[in-house]
């Protein structure tokens, strides 16, 4: 469950090079969202590479995959690890529909409290919502140079119990995520980075069915 959390958080995410951070104030936190806001409204699809970075406490060692991300406003999602194994994760018409080597298995959003509060998060933060109105999350913005970074601190129970922290980098020029951190209860961490982002690309539809 809590990849499958990671992967909506992740959408429509990223952010470039990190410097120290400083509390932005009211009036800042406010203009701040108000950007990401109107930048996320104008934003009808995405695609992009992404490089996934899994951190345990207790290991020294990283383990990097590498995948492929398509987005649409109309709420469907295609989430897919390439490297190093092959693992597809879709959400369309309510449904998510995963798929490990010959396994498939769906579940219907509506019927899973949990779900619904995961694809919800998914929207808010593709559609700007996700910071301005936000029930999973208190949120705190801060700048770290040019760029902007939201801290996101569960409040709901269910999201208490996975994470410490979510943190959003988002770009100086489009006000985009362009990386997202995930701070687990138990020190482990989940590092996305989203590269070669395209918005407003035609995407077929055949990119949300899994075969």
């Amino acid at each position: 469950m809590k990849k499958i959390f990671f992967i909506l958080v992740s959408i429509v995410l990223c952010l470039g090079a990190q410097a120290a951070l400083t509390k932005a104030t009211p009036a800042q936190s406010k203009a701040m969202i108000a950007r990401i806001n109107r930048t996320a409204a104008s934003i009808k699809t995405i695609s992009c590479n992404f490089t996934q970075t899994k951190k345990m406490s207790f290991l020294n060692d990283k383990m990097v995959s590498h995948g492929r991300m398509y987005y649409t406003s109309a709420g469907r999602l295609r989430w897919e690890y390439t490297s190093p194994y092959s693992y597809i994760f879709v959400i369309n018409n309510g449904r998510v529909t995963m798929k490990s080597g010959k396994k498939t298995s769906q579940v219907n959003i509506s019927s899973s409290r949990l779900f619904q509060s995961i694809a919800r998060i998914m929207v808010n933060s593709v559609t700007g919502k996700s910071l301005s109105s936000n029930k999973d999350f208190a949120v705190a913005m801060y700048t770290s140079g040019s760029s902007y970074v939201a801290y996101l601190t569960p409040k709901t129970g269910d999201m208490k119990k996975m994470f410490k922290s979510v943190r959003l980098y988002f770009n100086s020029t489009g006000s985009m995520v362009s990386r997202v951190v995930m701070i687990e209860k138990n020190g482990d961490s989940t590092t996305i980075d989203l590269t070669n982002v395209r918005t407003n690309g035609n995407i077929n539809a055949s990119v949300f069915s899994v075969r």
